[in-house]
């Protein structure tokens, strides 16, 4: 009987799982969709998933995630910008975090509990226990894995199309567009080789339109993408434009100086490869040079004696 609880336990909460991560995936902001339909944008690619915060399944979560996640300020605001670096936009995106990670655990540990019951009913407590507490706290960890790995990502390819990015910028700035046009039309040329820095341009140019200054959406962007040269950018162009000083010269340099450091990034991966492919030459190739040049001599001493 009490198997037979824990397995039915275990589906309805991989149910609600199910449930909450389709919400997750499928619901999108309706106020950057039709700022997106009034702009006439191109991005049509571009995921700015946001969780409408009335929803039923947030309503319902809401009070799971206030019980279970006791992290002060400083915790859940570095969390958050952990969630917006890998994707996941809306002030809902934590409830839908907290919510995964308890019910990973509590699938994985009552799964885990259930085929141990069913292999071996005479184990000891003590082992189950173990192998039960572990199997949570990797259904735990599991999703902040997934967060962290995919905002690194995002940040990788951010970096590999920022100099692309800053050559384009560049060009229409000094062809007489203004900075917000030029950062729209960045957006628009970049969507198919960098989506990522399209996207989070595209982001920068739906705030220019909702009336935010250019400081505020340039330092949004930078906490968005975590990027030390997107902060020394945005830096730079903040006090250009209250310095009046000229753009396109602050930009060019900054172009010349991420255009060294990717030759320099380059470089420093070809000159690492030689240490690197020691390893698989010394593990695989040596000993079966060895085991080929070796086996014939002792088949033959072998015979001799």
């Amino acid at each position: 009987m009490s198997e037979s609880i824990i397995y039915l336990g275990s589906l309805i909460t991989l149910g609600f799982v199910l449930l909450a991560l389709w919400f997750f995936l499928r619901s999108r902001d309706n106020v950057i969709i039709r700022l997106k339909e009034t702009s006439k944008s191109h991005a049509d690619t571009v995921s700015l998933y946001k969780i409408d915060p009335n929803s039923k399944i947030i309503k319902l979560l809401k009070p799971f995630q206030e019980k279970i996640a006791t992290d002060n300020d400083k915790t859940r605001n570095r969390r958050a910008n952990l969630l917006v670096g890998a994707g996941f936009y809306g002030g809902a995106a934590q409830t839908i975090f907290y919510a995964t990670r308890i019910s990973l655990a509590v699938i994985f540990a009552t799964g885990l509990a259930t085929a141990f019951l069913f292999a071996s009913p005479t184990a000891q407590p003590s082992m189950m226990i173990i192998l039960v507490t572990l199997a949570a706290t990797i259904g735990y960890y599991l999703p902040l894995l997934y967060v962290t790995v995919r905002a690194k990502e995002r940040r990788l390819r951010f970096s590999e199309g920022l100099p692309d990015a800053m050559d384009m910028l560049l060009i229409c700035l000094e062809s007489g567009l203004s900075f917000p046009a030029s950062l729209k039309h960045v957006s628009k040329e970049l969507a198919a080789s960098h989506p990522v820095v399209s996207e989070q341009f595209h982001i920068a140019t739906l705030e220019f339109q909702a009336g935010r200054k250019r400081a505020e959406a340039l330092k949004n962007l930078a906490e968005r993408v975590d990027l030390p040269e997107v902060h020394s950018i945005t830096t730079m162009i903040i006090q250009s434009d209250a310095l009046g000083t000229s753009l396109t010269r602050a930009l060019n340099a900054a172009s010349e100086d991420m255009r060294r450091d990717r030759m320099l990034r380059a470089e420093e991966k070809a000159s690492a490869l030689p240490a690197k492919m020691s390893i698989p030459l010394v593990l695989c190739i040596f000993p079966t040079l060895f085991a080929v040049i070796m086996v014939p001599v002792m088949v033959r001493i072998f015979r001799v004696l």
